[in-house]
Order: C-alpha cells, then structure tokens, then sequence
C-alpha cells in the first residue's frame, strides 16, 4: 500500500502559493524585456539596412543617433573612436606610454615568436595562454586588434570578440 503525503500546512500552502506569484510575475516582466529587446534590435537592423541601401534620411538619423554616443563602449561597438576629452573607463587609468606599449609590444611579438616556432607539447598550453595574455594587454594599450588571430578563433585563444577583450568566463 503506498503512503499518503502528510498534508501541507496553511504556511506552506501560503508560502508555495506566494512563490508561485514571484514565479509567475519574473515570467511576465522577463518576456517584456525581451520583446522590448527584440524590438529595438528590429529598428535597430531597419535603419541600418536602409541607410546602407542609400536612403539619405536614415542616414541622416544613423549618424544623429552614433554622434549622440557617449560611453566608450558603446562608440567602440560601432567602430567610432572615444570622444575627445572624455575620461577613460577606469579613472585610475592614464594613457599609455610610448615605452609602455613599446615593451608590451616586444612581450608580444616574443610570445607570438614562441607560440608560433612550438610543437604540440605541454609547453604550448603555457605559450598559448602567454601569447593571449599579451595580445589583450597591446590590444587594451592601443585600442585596436593587434593580432593575425581570425574573429572566428579568438575564443580558441581566451579572447573576446573586441580588441583587449578577455573571454568573460560562463
């Protein structure tokens, strides 16, 4: 004979039922945001192709709508250089030297001269994770990819998609 539950309190009755509610309701605002997402990235494509296909109006609205980009992230995103003046993302952050980016780069090339020159063995695992470490720290120096990676393979290396990115770990 199989044994009954033993039946639930009016507590735990109140406390699912509450959940339940949470639940529902994070649901509900989850699926707004991402229909909210959704659309911008569908007026976002829009005005894109139809500036890319020569309509001087949205043109006109593209470039209104990059110009009025601020944050360095978001100008680096769509290829436009950081505005004059602003401060950089980290205030602790100075510009780099001359020397500095000079010594990153030999780091670099050194590191890029090893991994390349190295065989299959356990020291390509430490010269490959050599190598990424001082790409993203020339590319974060310069702002610009240094690298003959391909797009496609830079997660192979711990890279992100932009210059000086790290791979965000999942």
């Amino acid at each position: 004979m199989a044994e009954r539950k033993p039946r639930k309190t009016p507590e735990e009755i109140v406390e699912e039922r509450k959940q339940a509610y949470i639940d529902a309701k994070t649901a509900v605002k989850s699926k707004a945001r991402k229909e909210e997402a959704h659309k911008a990235i569908l007026i976002g494509k829009s005005l894109q192709a139809r500036a890319n296909n020569g309509n001087a109006a949205s043109k006109q609205e593209l470039a209104a709508i990059l110009d009025g980009f601020t944050r360095d992230q978001d100008r680096r995103a769509f290829g436009l250089d950081p505005l004059p003046g602003t401060a950089p993302a980290d205030p602790a952050a100075k510009p780099p030297s001359a020397a500095d980016i000079a010594a990153t780069t030999a780091r670099y090339q050194a590191a890029r001269a090893a991994f390349n020159n190295g065989r299959q063995t356990v020291e390509s695992a430490r010269l490959q994770a050599e190598y990424a470490e001082a790409t993203i720290v020339l590319e974060r120096l310069t702002g610009s990819s240094v690298t003959d990676i391909l797009p496609e393979n830079r997660k192979g290396f711990g890279l992100g998609d932009s210059p000086g990115e790290r791979l965000k770990a999942s």
